[in-house]
C-alpha cells in the first residue's frame, strides 16, 4: 500500500485531481451515507457534484455519479482501455481499486465538475483516494475494522483514518471514543487546522417522529427529515450539514436545498425495505460497530415479532462476534456466502451459532433468500445482512419477487 504508484498514474493524465475540489471521507462505518446525503444536498442546489463510493452494490457503475448519473458501461470500458494502455506503456501496475479511483478522478476532471464527494476505500493514510485536494475532510466514526491493515487498538486505527488530514483543511469528527477522538485532535493540531466534532461543536436533537434539528456554529435548523432509516443517520445527516458549514465560503447553499437533498437521499442497502408481508430490510452491516447498531434498529421495528436472519460474512471480519450479536434478535438463520474467496463457508457459520440459536446452512445465495422467505411468515421480519457481498447477490432477485413497499420518499431505501 503506497501512494507512489497512484501519483505517477495520475501525472500520466494531468494531475485530473487538481483540477476540482473535493469533500473527502474516512470512517469505519457511515462514510457512503454520509456521502450520499452530502452529494445530494450538493445536487439540490444545482452544483454539478460528483459521487465516488465502494464497493458497488449491484452494478460496477454506482461507483461514479456525476448528479443524479451513473458513468455509463460504454464510459467504462472505454476509460478502463484508455488507461491500461497509457499505464502499460509506462511500466505502472496498479491495485484493482487504485485502477478504479485513477478511472474516477479522470472521469470526474472531464465531466467538469465543481465538485466531487470522495469516499475513502479502506484507510486513509495510504488509501488511493488521498490525493485528492478536499475542502473539508471528514471522520465518520472509528472502530476495530480490517485489523491486518489498520491496527489491533482505535489509536492505530484512527491515525490510519486521520491520514486523510492536511495542513489547513478543517477536519468534521463524528462520535468517537475518546482515545480516538484524541488522536485526531492531535494530527489537527500537527496540520494547524481546526476540528469539529459531533456533540462539542454541533448536535443533532431527534424527536418521535423520526425527525430532528440541527444545531452548529452557525446554523440551527429544525424538523429536519431524512430519508435513510436509523438514529445513526442522524448523527451521518449532522456530519454533511456541518461539513457544509464549515465550506460555507465554496460552496453556499440554501435550507431549501439542505431539506431537500436530505428527504430525497437514496442509498441501497442500509436499513432497506424491499417489501412486506413479510417485512423484508437489506442492511449491509459488516463490523461490530454496524452489527449493534443494526440491532439496536431491529429490535425497535420488529417489536415482538420474528426476526429471520440470512447472513453471510468475510473470512477477515469478527464473524463470530456479529453472530452471537444478531442472535440476540433472531427467531432463526440461514447461513450462506457470496460466490467469493474471501466468504466463510456456511457450515462454519452455522457451527459457530451460540447455544439453542437454529441455523441452517446454504451455498447458494439465492436459493437460501428462497428458503428464508419460505420460512418467514406475512407478519414477520426477513432481514439479510453481514456483508455488501451478499447483498449484491440477492437485492436483484428480491426486487423482482417481493411486492413493492410504499415508503416516506415513495420508493425503496427508506422505512
Amino acid at each position: 500500500m503506497r501512494l507512489n504508484r497512484v501519483t505517477r498514474a495520475l501525472a500520466l493524465f494531468g494531475h485530473p485531481e487538481r483540477r476540482f475540489p473535493s469533500f473527502h471521507i474516512a470512517g469505519t462505518n457511515g462514510k457512503g451515507s454520509t456521502a450520499a446525503m452530502l452529494h445530494g444536498i450538493l445536487c439540490a442546489q444545482g452544483y454539478r457534484a460528483a459521487l465516488y463510493t465502494s464497493p458497488h452494490l449491484s452494478s460496477f457503475t454506482e461507483r461514479m455519479r456525476v448528479g443524479d448519473g451513473e458513468i455509463t458501461p460504454q464510459e467504462v470500458v472505454e476509460l478502463a482501455e484508455a488507461l491500461t494502455a497509457q499505464l502499460d506503456r509506462a511500466g505502472i501496475a496498479l491495485t484493482f481499486f487504485e485502477f478504479v479511483t485513477v478511472m474516477a478522478l479522470v472521469y470526474f476532471a472531464c465531466s467538469e465538475i465543481d465538485v466531487a464527494v470522495v469516499e475513502v476505500g479502506l484507510g486513509g493514510r495510504l488509501d488511493a483516494t488521498n490525493l485528492v485536494h478536499p475542502k473539508v475532510s471528514i471522520i465518520t466514526t472509528i472502530a476495530k475494522d480490517h485489523e491486518a491493515y489498520l491496527g489491533s487498538d482505535l489509536e492505530s486505527i484512527a491515525r490510519e483514518k486521520g491520514g486523510i488530514i492536511k495542513d489547513g483543511i478543517p477536519v468534521i469528527g463524528g462520535p468517537l471514543a475518546p482515545e480516538a477522538r484524541a488522536v485526531i485532535e492531535t494530527l489537527s493540531q500537527a496540520h494547524k487546522t481546526k476540528n469539529y466534532f459531533l456533540g462539542r461543536d454541533f448536535s443533532v436533537t431527534m424527536d418521535d417522529t423520526g425527525q430532528f434539528d440541527y444545531e452548529g456554529p452557525q446554523w440551527h435548523l429544525k424538523e429536519l427529515s431524512v430519508a435513510l432509516h436509523g438514529a445513526h443517520q442522524r448523527n451521518n445527516a449532522a456530519l454533511a450539514l456541518a461539513a457544509l458549514e464549515v465550506s460555507g465560503r465554496d460552496f453556499p447553499v440554501e435550507e431549501t436545498a439542505v431539506r431537500e437533498g436530505l428527504k430525497e437521499v437514496i442509498w441501497p442497502g442500509r436499513l432497506e425495505m424491499l417489501g412486506s408481508s413479510p417485512t423484508v430490510i437489506l442492511d449491509g452491516a459488516h463490523n461490530m460497530e454496524g452489527v449493534e447498531m443494526l440491532v439496536r434498529e431491529i429490535r425497535a421495528l420488529a417489536g415482538d415479532r420474528r426476526v429471520h436472519i440470512l447472513f453471510g460474512a468475510m473470512g477477515d471480519k469478527d464473524w463470530q462476534g456479529m453472530l452471537k450479536e444478531l442472535a440476540r434478535v433472531a427467531y432463526g438463520f440461514i447461513l450462506t456466502k457470496a460466490p467469493m474467496e474471501r466468504s466463510v463457508d456456511p457450515q462454519a457459520l452455522c457451527q459457530s451459532l451460540p447455544p439453542g440459536v437454529s441455523g441452517r446452512s446454504v451455498d447458494d445465495p439465492l436459493q437460501a433468500a428462497v428458503l428464508l422467505l419460505e420460512s418467514a411468515a406475512a407478519d414477520d421480519v426477513v432481514l439479510v445482512t453481514g456483508s455488501i457481498y451478499l447483498l449484491g447477490e440477492v437485492r436483484p432477485f428480491l426486487l423482482r419477487v417481493m411486492k413493492p413497499c410504499a415508503t416516506a420518499a415513495g420508493r425503496p431505501g427508506a422505512l
